[in-house]
């Protein structure tokens, strides 16, 4: 297959890029800064490692280690209890590589706020429509803890980003399970969204991003199984209006949401079922908004703060990236200068390095592929018909644009770098779609003889790939 040679060689660019990361000025490529921060022997033996898996003949004998050490796990019988297992340890590295600074976002800033329970505390310090739930809750938690020894604002924010982490490990195993049509589908999709950079955001991280990341995830998995039939658009549409209530960033999914109930009004077309299905999509964000309204209205700083305290927009207000001048000190270019490309690029490759390649990717196959001659393969597993297939594709690739368009005009107060933090969670969604692409349209190894061992081989490189990126990043952040 093309896309293999293509997938191989990309890969092998960006293990090369890690290697000269130290020859590169940092403030120009800050997203593969971090290998640097590795043992100088550690760094080229893992580069080594991960690039012999380009080689077919080392690629085949580890793929054939994975398949023996996955016919030995026990418990494959109950997928539910495995998942859930599984996640739980993942605490046991989300905790120990944990970030051990606070130079990210607005880390440093939210853990001497919160921490002060004098009379004269701020209400925007327990009360703040920037992001509602989240910061409540880390509030009242401290509130109801302090004074503890060796508990601080940032250890509850840190306890609050692991169990985030369980969360969305739980939540991505069933989502692998919904998109994949076998095994290795599966394991394709759970390991290329698992191994990117973004995961950092569960490794005890103090930022207001963490909890709304596993709403994310949740959001996308009630989506996918709303379209398979499972359940009711409320599900999907509860989950988004409490994730908004813990950060309104991520409002921007609402159009993939509303392509749900489209798509459910075109699947029943009767006018009563119509009517009950766009009910289910508006009713849960208005219970959850006026719920959320009474909740800080008690606290003295009700929805008008939206516009005046909390404003949009950071510290100036402002919350685009200027089009044409610089005009505050939170401003750091404008939309289309080099500054702001170059920024936008180590942004999203630092939180998923391979993300947007294989969109690109799966385009160009789109606009220029023919008509497949060859029907999927018969399988244990029966796949979504055409139709929920094009539904799940579209509710996607909603969600992902929308998403990446915020971060290209969104402005990041602090720059790109530190705010990276801010514009992390897209990568979760546009990975999801990217896995999507790849085994569905890319790689779809129902439609070859050799399509399961192509793919097999392109998904091991990548995935390993990306651990070798992500794995640097973390460790970068255990460094105080």
């Amino acid at each position: 297959m093309v896309a293999g040679w293509v997938i191989r060689l990309a890969a092998l660019a960006v293990i090369a890029l890690h290697l000269v990361a130290g020859h590169l000025p940092e403030e120009a490529a800050w997203s593969v800064w971090p290998y640097t921060a590795l043992p100088v022997g550690v760094a080229w033996l893992g580069a080594a490692m991960v690039a012999s898996l380009a080689l077919p003949p080392v690629n085949a004998m580890v793929g054939r280690w994975v398949r023996r050490l996955w016919a030995a796990l026990p418990g494959k019988n109950h997928p539910r209890i495995w998942f859930a297992a599984v996640a739980v340890a993942t605490a046991i590295p989300f905790w120990l590589f944990r970030v051990r600074h606070l130079r990210w976002g607005d880390a440093r800033f939210i853990a001497q706020a919160l921490s002060y329970v004098g009379p004269d505390r701020p209400v925007w310090t327990i009360y703040n429509w920037q992001s509602p739930l989240t910061i409540f809750t880390h509030a009242q938690l401290w509130l109801f803890l302090n004074p503890s020894p060796g508990i601080g604002v940032d250890t509850l924010y840190a306890l609050s980003s692991v169990l985030s982490g369980v969360g969305f490990v739980y939540v991505l195993f069933l989502l692998a399970d919904l998109l994949g049509r076998d095994a290795l589908e599966k394991a394709v999709v759970f390991g290329l969204v698992i191994t990117i950079g973004s995961i950092q955001l569960f490794f005890g991280y103090v930022e207001n991003y963490t909890m709304m990341s596993f709403g994310l995830m949740l959001t996308l998995y009630l989506g996918v199984r709303y379209l398979r039939g499972g359940i009711s658009l409320v599900w999907p549409s509860l989950a988004l209006a409490v994730t908004n209530a813990f950060h309104p960033s991520t409002l921007v999914l609402w159009p993939a949401v509303g392509y749900l109930a489209w798509y459910g009004t075109n699947r029943h077309p009767s006018g009563q079922t119509r009517a009950s299905e766009w009910l289910k999509l508006v009713l849960p964000p208005i219970l959850i908004f006026a719920g959320l309204s009474l909740l800080m209205v008690t606290g003295g700083h009700g929805p008008a703060a939206m516009w005046t305290d909390d404003r949009p927009g950071g510290a100036d207000g402002i919350p685009f990236v200027p089009l044409f001048g610089v005009a505050t000190e939170w401003q750091r270019y404008t939309m289309f200068s080099p500054a702001h490309l170059l920024d936008w690029a180590n942004e999203h490759f630092l939180i998923s390095p391979f993300g947007l390649f294989l969109l690109l990717l799966a385009l160009i196959a789109f606009l220029v592929r023919r008509p497949s001659q060859n029907p999927d393969r018969d399988s244990l597993q029966s796949p979504p018909s055409p139709t929920e297939e094009q539904g799940i594709t579209w509710f996607l690739s909603l969600a992902s644009l929308a998403y990446l368009l915020l971060t290209f005009v969104w402005n990041p107060d602090y720059g790109g770098r530190q705010d990276w933090d801010l514009f992390a969670p897209s990568a979760f969604v546009y990975t999801t779609l990217a896995a999507y692409l790849l085994i569905r349209q890319l790689m779809n190894h129902r439609q070859s003889p050799s399509g399961e061992r192509a793919l097999s081989a392109s998904a091991l490189l990548l995935i390993a790939t990306s651990a070798l990126h992500t794995g640097a990043w973390i460790y970068y952040n255990t460094i105080p």
